[in-house]
């Protein structure tokens, strides 16, 4: 899986609408470049904010040593 995915990619993933993770990203922090988001980075934001797909994320965009421990 690639780093960086699209809104719509992600979106599929987490069974979502992309406009849910293009504000989730914005309300993180995290920014989108050239229309790609850093699905890893995403991930440590939603999980430093608590953000309620945090969770899902964490299950479906990372793989294990990928991000910190919780």
């Amino acid at each position: 899986m690639s780093v960086h995915m699209t809104p719509d990619e992600i979106a599929t993933l987490l069974e979502v609408e992309a406009h849910v993770i293009e504000h989730a990203a914005d309300e993180t922090g995290v920014p989108v470049y050239q229309g790609r988001i850093d699905r890893v980075l995403l991930t440590e934001a939603l999980v430093a904010a608590d953000h309620h797909l945090a969770p899902v994320a964490r299950e479906r965009l990372v793989k294990a040593g990928e991000i910190s421990p919780a």
